[in-house]
């Protein structure tokens, strides 16, 4: 998810096409002036693209200083691709960066880290757990979810529960008649966040047990333990304390502490915590220490691995 608009300054850095007509954006390094080859690669939630998360320049200047970079991947996803994608389509354009940043032309990277903000979270939790690595150069040295937000849980922040129920079971209706990936009417995307969107993407996003039902504080240890009990590199997991896109009920330390115990503890990142008073993208409105806890809890994070 992603409510709060920012706009940055100016950025310099390096356009990478890591696949025909896909490209990624690497941070200027400020102190060595060369690329590392340690490399965070950020992949950001619904609606967002290049810059579109504020605290992206800062987070550079932060692995800076501990010999990373940062790299943000552009997808098909990006912007409003969102509503026509799916999970799978996602991890396989990671996959095809991951590898371009392992390969000569990309730098011969000797690590590479997922750092998921928002739905950027569920592709983390996707790659990790999930996607099917056939050779090394695809394979990634652990993850980062930042705002883990459950979209199911958000929509119900736009929706009241019979809305919900009507707008899905319109979708099922089209996937009833062979047209999952046909885009719904256009009340859709007039209610949620502006994207045409497939009935297959709503039914994911919205319906229990949808391809992206990771982080929803009604999932039971049964539904949980195969998705991050089949993560085997550490992770550190950031959720915002003050998430607008999360509703209020729901205890966010409870949640996390969960997924934690569906894990095997010794991918499960120490510093993992709620960040007190972080927004959901940690922008305006955060407590002024915020941003300052969150970097510095993944600069710690990765110096351990």
């Amino acid at each position: 998810m992603q409510q709060v608009i920012t706009i940055l300054e100016p950025q310099s850095g390096l356009v990478h096409e890591y696949a025909p007509r896909l490209t990624a954006f690497e941070f200027t390094n400020k102190k060595s002036g060369i690329q590392s080859k340690k490399v965070v690669l950020f992949i950001g939630g619904l609606t967002d693209g290049l810059l579109t998360v504020p605290y992206l320049p800062k987070l550079a200047e932060g692995l800076d200083g501990i010999g990373w970079s940062l790299v943000q991947i552009l997808f098909s996803s990006s912007y409003t691709g969102w509503g026509t994608g799916s999970l799978k389509r996602d991890a396989d354009e990671i996959s095809l960066l991951v590898q371009y940043l392992r390969s000569e032309r990309g730098g011969n990277r000797s690590q590479v880290v997922l750092f998921g903000h928002s739905t950027g979270c569920q592709d983390t939790v996707q790659y990790l757990s999930k996607f099917t690595k056939t050779s090394k150069d695809m394979e990634v040295d652990g993850g980062i979810l930042q705002a883990p937000a459950s979209d199911r849980e958000a929509i119900s922040t736009f929706f009241n529960k019979e809305k919900i129920a009507e707008y899905s079971a319109e979708a099922r209706e089209y996937i009833k008649q062979g047209k999952s990936e046909h885009t719904l009417p256009k009340k859709f995307s007039d209610a949620f966040l502006g994207a045409p969107v497939s009935a297959y993407r709503w039914l994911s996003l919205a319906e229990v047990g949808g391809d992206d039902d990771f982080f929803s504080s009604d999932l039971t240890k049964e539904y949980l333990t195969p998705i991050f009990g089949n993560i085997k590199k550490p992770l550190l997991v950031l959720y915002s304390g003050n998430d607008e896109c999360v509703p209020d009920h729901v205890d966010k330390q409870k949640l996390i502490d969960g997924w934690k115990e569906t894990m095997d503890p010794q991918f499960w990142s120490r510093y993992s915590k709620v960040v007190p008073g972080a927004k959901h993208n940690v922008g305006p409105g955060s407590d002024k220490d915020a941003l300052k806890i969150l970097i510095d809890s993944a600069c710690s994070f990765l110096q351990d691995l």
